[in-house]
């Protein structure tokens, strides 16, 4: 009825005995303490760190780049704001020297406005006490107002002047008639 010595097809014992082998290897990588990693890829991890290193290193290498660029651009701006300054600088110069000669107060069409001395400059308000512009609700007459005081004390400084040479003249007058009549 069965074959019992029939000899096995040399395939299917190849097949079973490579099951048999990978069987082994596994419990060996399972069984063995120093070799056996529980669910990770050493070599998986080793390549990541690698990567991260690298990544690592071309993010400080964009950095320090950067870094220099920055410094560059620093100074830069800082010539950039320096020459602005010194454009503003001439500009308010440049301003200033035209207001100072084409500018002058006294160019001005408000300057009569402006003047502080324009009243010192003008006619007096009345000339005398005949004056026909100056009637008595101008108020421009007061009793007791000297109108010729300047002129009165130009002569008054004449005469003193004219007093003092005199005097001057007799002194020496005396001192010689002395000198006479002494030697």
């Amino acid at each position: 009825m069965y074959k019992v010595d029939l000899s096995p097809d040399p395939k299917e014992e190849a097949a079973i005995e490579a099951r048999r082998n990978r069987e082994k290897e596994r419990q060996s990588r399972f069984f063995n303490v120093r070799t056996r990693v529980m669910g990770v890829d050493v070599k998986a991890l080793n390549s990541q760190v690698e990567e991260r290193k690298l990544r690592e290193a071309t993010e400080q290498s964009k950095e320090a780049a950067y870094g220099t660029y920055q410094e560059q651009y620093d100074l830069v701006a800082q010539m950039l704001e320096k020459e602005q300054a010194e454009r503003t600088r001439r500009l308010a110069k440049k301003v200033q020297e035209f207001r100072e000669q084409k500018q002058q107060l006294k160019n001005r069409r408000e300057f009569d406005l402006w003047d502080p001395g324009r009243l010192w400059m003008e006619f007096p308000a009345h000339l005398g006490h005949s004056d026909p512009p100056c009637g008595p609700a101008s108020l421009q007459c007061f009793a007791g107002e000297d109108l010729e005081r300047a002129t009165c004390l130009k002569m008054q400084q004449e005469q003193f002047r004219y007093s003092l040479e005199r005097q001057l003249q007799e002194q020496q007058q005396v001192k010689a008639e002395e000198k006479c009549a002494g030697s």
